[in-house]
């Protein structure tokens, strides 16, 4: 299964290619762990092919880091208004998703979903407003 995630990055960061990685090997898979297994986790990442985001300011504020991550890389300010993700990595590290909202694979399309959905929705806004200065990344995990 593919998720698509948003890493936050703290804004004074010189490098946001480590920090992605930093932030993003905790939830590795563990294969020999009951607990990775059970815990939001992935076995690979990538960047989307499609929707970048397009951020000037960033753009401008790190003219070394490589463009695809650029591509995929916002101030979270100027994100677009109708932006979402199924799950966001906080910057103390906690991973939260749709799936902690009640939504279900197997049980789509269902009213519980559609439920879910609208939660999450709410509460990522409140987690991108309280976050708004600072950089996230989009990547798609495979879990």
């Amino acid at each position: 299964m593919n998720s698509h995630i948003t890493v936050l990055i703290d804004r004074f960061t010189n490098d946001i290619d480590f920090q992605l990685r930093k932030a993003l090997e905790p939830h590795r898979l563990d294969e020999d762990s009951l607990q990775s297994i059970r815990a939001h986790h992935w076995d690979y990442w990538i960047f989307p092919s499609e929707h970048p985001l397009d951020d000037g300011e960033l753009k401008s504020n790190y003219l070394k880091t490589d463009p695809e991550i650029l591509n995929n890389s916002s101030y979270i300010r100027n994100l677009p208004v109708d932006y979402h993700t199924s799950g966001i990595i906080l910057l103390d590290g906690s991973w939260i998703d749709l799936q902690d909202f009640g939504w279900r694979m197997r049980k789509e399309p269902s009213s519980k979903n559609d439920r879910a959905w609208k939660k999450w929705i709410q509460q990522l806004k409140i987690y991108l407003n309280e976050n708004k200065e600072q950089i996230c990344v989009q990547v798609i995990v495979h879990c």
